[in-house]
């Protein structure tokens, strides 16, 4: 029982994500304006262990899995984004199970195959439109202006972090428009 309460128990990390999305800007303007001594005591420290350890644990598991390892390195930080930009859809879900929603897994296509000649080729998938597309683009655009922040203020250091933020939001958002709009099941191809 009390594997199974951490194993599940973990997916409020996702809420957890949204909410540090949300205070990015806000606590770097704090520490902008704090100085650049605490930026270095507190932040460092705290962004070597959440990221590193991430980046530990991908590179563990392609060393074991493939003996080409290295060259798989190339994809942590697109990697990293996709799981940044995931969990909108995934905080909801959270949110969903915790006050007893039922709820299916809208993302995953549906094409309509219920005999073993049907084929999912050719089928268009239709998801309804939602509001999440728009929050998740939202947040992107607001990981926009932060990253313009950091540039006008000469944050450098935070660039690539923030980034990661940006990038996986505008991924995920476009992507899902793109798939609502178009009926396309469009996936990144390595």
């Amino acid at each position: 029982k009390a594997e199974a309460f951490f194993h599940l128990s973990a997916n409020f990390n996702y809420l957890l994500m949204c909410v540090l999305s949300v205070l990015m800007f806000p606590a770097m303007w704090v520490r902008y304006n704090m100085g650049w001594t605490e930026m270095l005591l507190i932040d460092v420290p705290l962004f070597a262990a959440a990221t590193l350890s991430f980046c530990n644990f991908y590179m563990v598991s392609q060393r074991e899995l493939y003996p080409d390892w290295r060259q798989r390195l190339k994809y942590l930080p697109f990697l990293m984004s996709i799981g940044i930009g995931l969990c909108v859809n995934n905080t909801r879900a959270v949110l969903e199970a915790m006050f007893g929603k039922p709820s299916e897994f809208a993302r995953t296509p549906k094409y309509g195959i219920e005999r073993d000649s049907d084929e999912w080729v050719g089928k268009k998938y239709h998801q309804s439109v939602g509001v999440q597309p728009i929050i998740e683009l939202a947040l992107g655009l607001y990981f926009t202006g932060t990253v313009f922040y950091a540039l006008a203020n000469q944050i450098y250091a935070t660039l690539p972090f923030l980034m990661l933020f940006q990038i996986g939001f505008l991924y995920t958002g476009l992507l899902s428009i793109f798939q609502q709009y178009t009926g396309e099941n469009v996936m990144l191809k390595a």
